[in-house]
């Protein structure tokens, strides 16, 4: 049977998640790192999920600890999670497709050593998995409407920010013509990223948010 490891949805699981995350690894000392609205983010969570590249922040500082900003990433979802009980269920068949896609981005090899690291098994990371195919869903369905995005911003993109990039790489810039709709849904990822963001820290204010610095020392 497959440890359930602390990333909680369900609160009432909390006693038995965290005995399964201590017994994971005899090499990591396990404590709880945040409580976020009553649902508690243990120390194993933040390694595994900065391990695995499953809590990924925007870039950072250079040099700075991974795991804080993995951390910062699961308060992100507990917080969307907590409001946005519509998106709850994830099918066998999309863990499954997850687990298997994350195997092949790290490759074979590095996934089974990092499993080894922490005395895990690939069904234990699906909690993990679980959690992020929620959040994107939440974040789908709050943010529904279609990103308008104008010709004149286009064109504007395509002369301030394609162009210049690409004479900076040494590579000829395709006519606008051929990327303007690739452009397009460049503008309105970085906006829905840039709205996204600021949902997320309107409610980060509103949550009952508890973090042990210590924890991660």
């Amino acid at each position: 049977m497959a440890k359930r490891i602390c990333l909680l949805v369900i609160p009432a699981i909390a006693g038995v998640a965290l005995g399964a995350a201590a017994a994971a690894s005899a090499q990591t000392v396990n404590c709880v790192v945040a409580i976020v609205n009553g649902e508690i983010i243990t120390r194993l969570d933040v390694e595994v999920a900065a391990e695995f590249g499953l809590a990924v922040a925007p870039a950072g500082e250079p040099g700075a600890d991974p795991r804080r900003a993995a951390l910062d990433v699961l308060i992100d979802r507990k917080i969307v999670l907590d409001l946005s009980r519509q998106a709850r269920g994830v099918s066998g068949e999309e863990l499954d497709a997850a687990v298997a896609d994350l195997r092949r981005s790290v490759g074979e090899e590095a996934f089974r050593a990092k499993l080894g690291k922490y005395g895990l098994t690939a069904a234990d990371l699906e909690p993990y998995l679980e959690e992020r195919l929620l959040y994107q869903r939440a974040l789908d369905v709050r943010f529904s409407q279609s990103i308008p995005v104008s010709t004149t911003e286009i064109e504007r993109y395509y002369r301030d920010i394609y162009v210049p990039e690409q004479a900076q790489r040494g590579t000829p810039a395709e006519p606008l013509d051929r990327i303007d709709d690739a452009i397009e849904a460049r503008i309105r990822g970085e906006r829905l990223a840039q709205q996204t963001a600021a949902w997320v820290r309107d409610l980060r204010t509103r949550a009952d948010i508890q973090i042990k610095k210590d924890c991660l020392k």
